[in-house]
């Protein structure tokens, strides 16, 4: 990767929606060699997706709430199960695996408290 490579993803990063043409004006690249890289970055797992950024208060999500769970097990077939149940959450929105007095750390976006 270099320093071309970096340009690209720090403005796909503020505004993934870019046009590759526009891309390719900002970081001095004709359109087809800057899809190429991009092409290539994408291939190579550094880009992984391209996301939206939602505005919580629009969409009605205004608390996001840190949960803490402790388990005795910690088998991979437990935290395997785990992970299916929780992924059928949309609250759910993060899912860590912790060391420490934590074993996994949940955010959680909701409406209100009382959600």
């Amino acid at each position: 990767m270099d320093r071309l490579d970096r340009k690209i993803l720090r403005l796909l990063q503020e505004d993934a929606t870019l046009a590759v043409a526009d891309v390719a004006k900002k970081v001095g690249l004709s359109t087809t060699p800057c899809w190429r890289r991009i092409q290539k970055l994408e291939e190579e797992g550094v880009i992984k997706r391209r996301v939206a950024i939602l505005d919580h208060e629009k969409v009605n999500v205004r608390v996001t709430v840190f949960v803490s769970i402790r388990t005795n097990s910690h088998s991979h077939e437990w935290l395997r199960r785990f992970s299916e149940v929780i992924q059928e959450f949309p609250e759910v929105v993060e899912f860590y695996r912790m060391s420490g007095d934590v074993d996994y750390l949940l955010r959680v976006v909701v409406p209100d408290i009382a959600a």
